[in-house]
């Protein structure tokens, strides 16, 4: 379990996160969602361990700021893309603290393989980073992620740059590192995605978290409403996926 107490989070005076309280279950996949600003990513960096707060944020017990014996894979959403280094050899970063850079083992060399494979880029494996487009180095990343085996995997926006296949098939690889038993907590724009894959959605707005709890729940909640100024729909397909809309703003008409 990760537990949170009266977590807060400040840049000089700026209130970033402002006591969060809460519990995340482990071996379950808990979405952040709110708007722009709302701390989404700094909770990420928070669960991550790079980020100083007060209050607690535990871990199994532990308190996780600089906690460097987790096993956490991070997926950000603006990565810093190395020159000279292949998608394979960027996608073997992630078995680093396994077998340690350039060390990996056979068995390693074959997960590498088919991990590149499952995310579709095993056809690019020889070319740089540097050069593939915006959808292709998401891939990359999650890639990458997927070889460290974590425990824990922290995603923000994981489908920003994926069409629509993409991001189907992304999502159905973290619901498979999922069903292995790994913790999964992503912030994710789309709610209806959200809804169709987090089992836990948190509500966040203006650095408080307004409301969390089993998905099928909260899209239906008016905390989710307040957090988007109620600009958004929801609809219930004849299968009883739920849609997640946003209102067309006819005040400029």
């Amino acid at each position: 379990m990760i537990k949170v107490e009266d977590l807060t989070v400040k840049i000089g005076n700026n209130v970033i996160l402002n006591d969060i309280s809460l519990e995340i279950p482990h071996g379950h996949w808990t979405c952040l969602v709110g708007p722009n600003g709302a701390g989404k990513t700094t909770f990420l960096k928070v669960l991550l361990g790079v980020r100083e707060y007060s209050g607690s944020l535990q871990d199994n017990g532990v308190e996780v700021y600089r906690n460097h014996k987790r096993n956490v894979a991070f997926v950000p959403q603006n990565p810093e893309i190395p020159t000279g280094m292949t998608v394979a050899e960027y996608v073997a970063l992630g078995r680093s603290k396994v077998d340690g850079w350039g060390n990996e083992t056979i068995a390693s060399r074959k997960f590498i393989h088919d991990v590149l494979v499952q995310t579709q880029l095993y056809g690019m494996h020889q070319r740089h980073v540097a050069q593939l487009s915006g959808g292709e180095m998401q891939r990359a990343l999650i890639a990458r992620a997927l070889a460290q085996e974590p425990q824990l995997i922290l995603l923000d926006e994981p489908t920003s740059a994926l069409d629509l296949h993409h991001q189907i098939s992304v999502l159905n690889n973290i619901e498979m590192l999922k069903s292995r038993g790994v913790t999964v907590i992503s912030t994710m724009h789309d709610i209806t995605l959200a809804a169709m894959y987090a089992e836990r959605i948190v509500v966040m707005q203006s650095g408080k978290a307004l409301l969390d709890g089993k998905a099928s729940e909260v899209i239906h909640s008016a905390e989710l409403r307040t957090a988007f100024d109620n600009r958004i729909n929801v609809y219930t397909l004849d299968s009883g996926r739920p849609v997640i809309v946003a209102s067309k703003d006819d005040s400029t008409n």
